[in-house]
């Protein structure tokens, strides 16, 4: 028989139970529904009890192993510093001589609550450490902390000195401290350490995330914290930076880099960037930190030489005018009009001091033709143009060990407008360590090595231009210095061939003609190149000495003429009592005398000392 209900309404009454409302609602008898609401009430208290048991399970889990592994786990956490400083290495030059270490230094504290006398115990330690606050020593210990932080950085005799003062309310620290015995020298390639010694910039940031191998010796095996030689040259870096900062202060420039290196190996003795800072202390000074915001490629620890691109201007046609030779079909004896601009579309290329005649490949890099090294770009197919600069690594990031590497600039669109202001260094954004390394295979007979910091003696290259080529280069940037734009770099005693650049920097909407970028880029001795070298200057000032002129020739080269002088004894070349015969145009012309004037080092002595090791890829 089906069961009836009353209607809701009769349930409802004043006093009455809503349950039985519910109850006539969902269909329920009232003994159904306090069964069910009891089971439900159970399987809830059953998921807080396990849910509980669970929570208090684990931590009793974490605590029992906090326990026994609590005196691992406070060892660890103590000594990680010194663990980590053991596995950093110490960094030599190439002679050996201590560029970063790690000392072991102290932290002064105190627990304040145990001192009675705040003013004696602050007055004896200022006797032993004389740079200690004194005013904020005595306010930390007249309060009633049971540890104050004092002192960081003291040293071993400071240790102990104030250990003999036999106050066991004074406690230590031990810590490890990275030192950078040279100071500034060598800043942007050696980079810095956190307090923790984590390696934020340079080698020692490369170190942690790549693992630079420490043995440089090819026969040694690697040797666990043993010092890592880098290839750079302290003697080299000092002459360097001292008279790149000796010239940047001369022409007012803004930033200043310089790079120097061996052309048959790769190996870069010396690379120079300022502003620069001291690695001792990376930290920006308040008072400049809203400058390094404003012009960030002006900031102390930005790496110009490696970091930073630039727009080289006329050192491009050194490029260009071997590109040609090699690819393009051009002889050496082909003149090119360079009387009247060239017009490409809208466009109009002009020569900045031009000579109104045509000229060959040699007349247009000497006396630096934009319009006759453009229509030497436009000899070649577009193929050919950008897979030369492939070739050349002035497309991609350079393989170097250092991690500040930029990525150059290229044009969006490779038509002929902007294939023929490539040619001459403008629309086409590089590094200075890109340039110089394309820059020395132009130079040491067509090998392009790897740039390196890390000689394993095993020197990597790849052929990008004949050995016909790159003599013909040699003697053309010789003649821009005897004859050409760089005729202040015209040593008696040391003989130096390469190519000058002045770019207008990029403005909005185009160039700035007030704003340059100046650089040298050549080798030296001329007879036999053994180094190249690049220097530049951002944005440097007409002097009255320079007849109101800002280009390369008048500030980067003499600039340059002095680092050659100071260096070339550091690196066994002595100068010259008569100047040699420059390289000819064939390979087979006698080029050089037999031995040098001073020192009576035979060529074939100097060749034999570096000798030309590479692959060949053609």
């Amino acid at each position: 028989m089906r069961r009836k209900y009353a209607p809701v309404a009769r349930l409802i009454r004043p006093g009455g139970d809503l349950v039985e409302t519910v109850r006539t609602h969902i269909g329920l008898q009232l003994d159904d529904l306090e069964r069910y609401a009891t089971e439900r009430t159970r399987r809830r208290l059953w998921v807080i009890i396990w849910g509980f048991a669970f929570i208090f399970a684990f931590l009793g889990a974490r605590l029992a192993y906090l326990t026994t592994h609590a005196d691992t786990l406070i060892q660890a956490t103590k000594h990680t510093p010194q663990k980590q400083a053991s596995l950093r290495p110490i960094i030599t030059d190439r002679h050996g001589h201590l560029l970063a270490t790690h000392i072991t230094t102290y932290t002064l504290g105190a627990d304040a609550f145990a001192i009675k006398d705040a003013e004696t115990v602050a007055n004896e330690l200022a006797y032993i450490l004389p740079h200690i606050n004194l005013s904020r020593t005595r306010r930390l210990l007249a309060t009633n902390r049971r540890y104050v932080e004092l002192k960081r950085g003291l040293t071993p005799k400071q240790y102990l000195a104030v250990l003999n003062l036999g106050n066991p309310a004074l406690k230590f620290n031990r810590d490890e401290k990275r030192v950078y015995p040279q100071g500034a020298l060598a800043a942007h390639v050696l980079g810095f350490v956190s307090s923790d010694m984590r390696g934020l910039a340079g080698l020692e940031y490369a170190f942690d995330q790549y693992g630079l191998p420490i043995s440089v010796s090819a026969a040694a095996p690697a040797v666990e914290n043993a010092p890592l030689s880098i290839t750079l040259d302290i003697g080299v870096q000092h002459s360097v930076r001292a008279e790149m900062l000796a010239g940047m202060k001369k022409f007012k420039a803004k930033a200043a880099s310089a790079i120097v290196m061996d052309i048959h190996t790769g190996n870069v003795l010396a690379l120079v960037s300022l502003p620069d800072f001291d690695p001792n202390h990376p930290h920006i000074s308040a008072k400049n930190k809203n400058k390094a915001k404003q012009e960030a490629n002006y900031a102390p620890h930005f790496n110009r030489a490696t970091l930073g691109v630039y727009e080289l201007g006329s050192i491009f046609k050194v490029f260009t005018a071997a590109m040609a030779l090699e690819n393009g079909g051009v002889k050496q004896e082909d003149r090119f009009e360079t009387a009247l601009p060239l017009q490409i579309g809208p466009h109009i290329i002009n020569d900045f001091h031009g000579q109104n005649r045509p000229l060959t490949v040699h007349e247009i890099v000497v006396h630096s033709s934009n319009i006759g090294a453009a229509q030497l770009a436009l000899a070649t197919t577009p193929q050919t143009h950008r897979e030369f600069l492939d070739r050349l690594g002035l497309t991609q990031r350079a393989d170097f060990e250092l991690p500040e590497l930029a990525h150059p600039i290229m044009p969006d669109y490779w038509h002929d407008i902007q294939r023929a202001t490539s040619a001459y260094g403008h629309g086409i954004a590089v590094s200075l360590l890109q340039a110089l390394t394309a820059g020395a295979a132009m130079i040491n007979g067509g090998i392009l090595y790897r740039p390196r910091l890390i000689d394993d003696g095993k020197p990597f290259g790849v052929r990008v231009v004949s050995e016909d080529t790159s003599a013909h280069m040699r003697h053309i940037m010789r003649a821009v210095v005897t004859s050409g734009t760089a005729s202040k770099a015209n040593l008696s005693g040391f003989p130096i061939l390469g190519k000058t650049g002045t770019a207008d920097k990029v403005a909005r909407g185009g160039y700035d003609r007030t704003r340059s970028i100046a650089s040298f880029m050549g080798a030296f001795p001329a007879h036999a190149p053994q180094y190249a070298f690049i220097v530049m200057l951002d944005e440097p000032q007409a002097l009255a000495e320079t007849a109101g002129m800002a280009t390369a020739g008048w500030n980067v080269v003499p600039i340059a003429a002095k680092i050659v002088r100071r260096i070339a004894p550091l690196l066994d070349i002595m100068p010259m009592r008569q100047a040699p015969q420059t390289h000819q145009a064939h390979k087979d012309t006698p080029a050089a005398p037999a031995t040098h004037a001073e020192n009576k080092i035979s060529r074939a002595e100097i060749e034999q000392a570096t000798p030309p090791l590479y692959e060949e890829k053609l």
